[in-house]
C-alpha cells in the first residue's frame, strides 16, 4: 500500500489542501472537498486491489482442483 502512486498522490493533495487552508488561499468547504475526494481515492484504490487478490486467489484455488474418480461398487 505505501507504494502505491495514488496513496502518495492523496498524501500531497491533503498536504496541499492544508497549507492552503492554513495560508488562507483557501476556503474550509474547498479545503474539505479536496482532503474528502483524496481520501476516497486511497480507500477506494485499496478496495479495488483487494478485491483483485481475492479474485487471482479464487481462480488459482479453480485451477488447482483435481477431478476424483467415482468409485463403482460391484
Amino acid at each position: 500500500m505505501l507504494r502505491s502512486k495514488t496513496l502518495w498522490a492523496s498524501a500531497a493533495a491533503i498536504c496541499g489542501a492544508l497549507g492552503g487552508y492554513f495560508t488562507s488561499e483557501l476556503a474550509l468547504g474547498e479545503m474539505l472537498q479536496i482532503v474528502v475526494t483524496s481520501l476516497l481515492a486511497v480507500f477506494l484504490r485499496h478496495g479495488v486491489q483487494k478485491s483483485e487478490d481475492a479474485a487471482d486467489a479464487a481462480n488459482e484455488a479453480a485451477s488447482s482442483v483435481v477431478p476424483v474418480k467415482k468409485k463403482t461398487t460391484g
